[in-house]
């Protein structure tokens, strides 16, 4: 990877413009939004902290190779000539993800058939079985093949803290975008008066402490030639390095549900942060004298958890719970249910969640502090 090469980081849907301002932050070179994710360049050090230190990409590309394929044998041979043995180390497992459309090969079947003859004679191995193989994405779109490694493996989302998820949880990378998308300054206190089992006051911490998302994990391109020790090192030293203490800050996460709490903490503690978590019904005064502030939260969406029963008051009294001066930013399913708790809400994104169309509604700008 001597010149800048093609990455495509994705993301859930509507997080393009965030992740492209994070992804500029990290030193990735003319990042470009497109629906599902954002098109950067860079060398090893953007791909290595891309993984490591974006909290909202979900799976880091690297683009090997593109050109047209009308025929399984051009497919087969254009397959071949890309150099696997650069990036690739021989008898590692590799699984393929393989999609077409509105092209003359469209049996993804036989396209993966094809695609593992042509790696395998070109690395002179059997593509031995692997615990964790190496995802390999073949894209067809009006016969141009598009080839990438997936540099990644799991989702970039599974931060390895969270192992109690509650009946609903939100993800990681929801969560951190739902923070962002707050105004929250990262100095002031911050709430979350229905917290579950903690996703979002962690994000919180760990976005004000300037942890590194991916610092529990390990990624694929760790099992591959992209692995640069040296350069790796160095990166994971930097994310250290600059982190920061934030010890005094407050960061409070609330629920009713015994079990939520305990789970809450046993998160944090997990994820190496400080969050305060205590049980409390959504009513209890918050009592502070900070003068700004957010209160940050992901309440039932009406949809799933609590279809049976009018949520109405919950919003209403969410509402009621925010400190005078302070932003709020939740996410809904139902806008109107949403306004209930601040009818001077505005959308600031609109994402999936759980096969669920959702949108972050937020303080206005000009409201804020």
């Amino acid at each position: 990877m001597s010149a800048p090469q093609e990455l495509f980081a994705s993301c859930a849907p509507g997080l393009e413009p965030l992740l492209a301002a994070e992804l500029r932050g990290l030193g990735a070179l003319t990042p470009e939004e497109t629906p599902g994710g954002v098109i950067f360049r860079g060398h090893r050090r953007a791909m290595y902290r891309a993984n490591l230190e974006s909290g909202l990409a979900t799976h880091v590309l690297l683009r090997v190779a593109s050109f047209v394929a009308r025929r399984f044998e051009v497919l087969e041979r254009e397959l071949y000539a890309i150099h696997w043995e650069e990036l690739l180390t021989p008898g590692t497992g590799r699984v393929f993800r393989v999609s077409s459309k509105k092209s003359r090969l469209l049996h993804t079947g036989a396209i993966e058939e094809r695609a593992q003859v042509a790696i395998a004679k070109r690395l002179g191995d059997a593509d031995d079985d692997d615990e964790a193989p190496i995802p390999i994405h073949i894209r067809l779109v009006k016969d141009r093949v598009q080839v990438s490694i997936d540099t990644s493996g799991a989702a970039l989302h599974r931060r390895g803290y969270r192992i109690h998820g509650g009946a609903a949880p939100l993800r990681e990378d929801l969560a951190r975008a739902l923070v962002i998308a707050s105004g929250w300054d990262r100095a002031s206190p911050l709430l979350d008066p229905l917290c579950g089992t903690g996703t979002i006051p962690i994000e919180a911490a760990m976005l004000a402490a300037r942890m590194p998302p991916g610092g529990r994990r390990s990624f694929a391109f760790q099992r591959t030639k992209l692995l640069h020790e040296p350069t790796w090192a160095s990166v994971r030293a930097n994310a250290e390095e600059a982190r920061q203490t934030v010890d005094d800050l407050l960061i409070v996460g609330r629920d009713r549900d015994p079990t939520a709490v305990e789970a809450s903490r046993q998160n944090a503690a997990r994820a190496g942060v400080k969050v305060s978590v205590s049980q409390a019904n959504l009513s209890a005064p918050f009592e502070t004298d900070a003068r700004v502030g957010a209160v940050v939260t992901h309440p039932p969406f009406g949809r799933r958890m609590s279809a049976s029963r009018d949520l109405g008051p919950l919003y209403r009294a969410l509402g009621a719970v925010v400190p005078e001066g302070w932003r709020l930013a939740l996410m809904a399913a139902d806008r109107k249910l949403g306004l209930r708790a601040n009818p001077r809400l505005r959308t600031a994104f609109l994402t999936d969640a759980g096969g669920i169309k959702v949108r972050a509604l937020c303080t206005p700008e000009d409201e804020g502090p």
